[in-house]
């Protein structure tokens, strides 16, 4: 791997991060889908009380005790299967002792950009009929249907996420690639990975 090849990693990942944290910060993306949950303070002191481990819980959960057998464990299934057909039924993510933004959050989501467009400034160099800057932009959007196909997707199909919640975060996921698919368009050419002119 070349060194323009890892500086475009680099600098596509920056692109992409920039623009995460304008999406999330800036514009209504960041909170497609959320809402507030009605009288919080009482269901903040409930949660508190019963919820004690951070983690993220489903309900209504089946029973689990040691030594179940498969048999038991898939009658304890259709039991909350049962329960969940009448709800309520869903997810929580909690954090009993509560949370706060730290650095190191924002440095581990920029390492992790910048990894993700290292990946795809290697294909994008393997990629021997791709051509002019907007192709190669093109090129590395679609690498976009990755995430947004195999994450979002399923989380909205099985886990009933709001389909706004997806779709922003699928507009976040393609205009970021493409923002950064620009960069190392300019960077990457193809087989040897060094700059080619659109």
């Amino acid at each position: 791997m070349t060194r323009r090849l890892l500086l475009a990693g680099v600098l596509g990942g920056l692109v992409l991060f920039l623009w995460e944290a304008v999406a999330h910060m800036a514009l209504p993306l960041g909170e497609a889908g959320l809402r507030a949950l009605p009288s919080e303070a009482v269901f903040m002191a409930s949660v508190k009380d019963q919820v004690r481990e951070d983690g993220l819980y489903m309900f209504p959960a089946p029973e689990t005790r040691p030594g179940m057998t498969s048999a038991e464990k898939s009658k304890a299934m259709d039991a909350a299967m049962e329960k969940a057909k009448i709800g309520p039924s869903g997810l929580l993510l909690m954090h009993p002792g509560g949370e706060e933004l730290t650095a190191s959050q924002f440095i581990i989501q920029l390492v992790a950009d910048m990894l993700v467009m290292l990946a795809a400034a290697w294909v994008l160099s393997k990629a021997t009929v791709v051509r002019g800057l907007l192709g190669r932009a093109m090129f590395v959007t679609v690498l976009a249907l990755i995430p947004i196909l195999q994450v979002h997707v399923p989380y909205w199909n099985w886990y009933r996420f709001p389909a706004t919640f997806v779709i922003a975060a699928a507009v976040t996921h393609v205009v970021g690639f493409f923002a950064a698919g620009l960069v190392l368009g300019k960077m990457v050419g193809a087989e040897r990975g060094i700059a080619t002119a659109a």
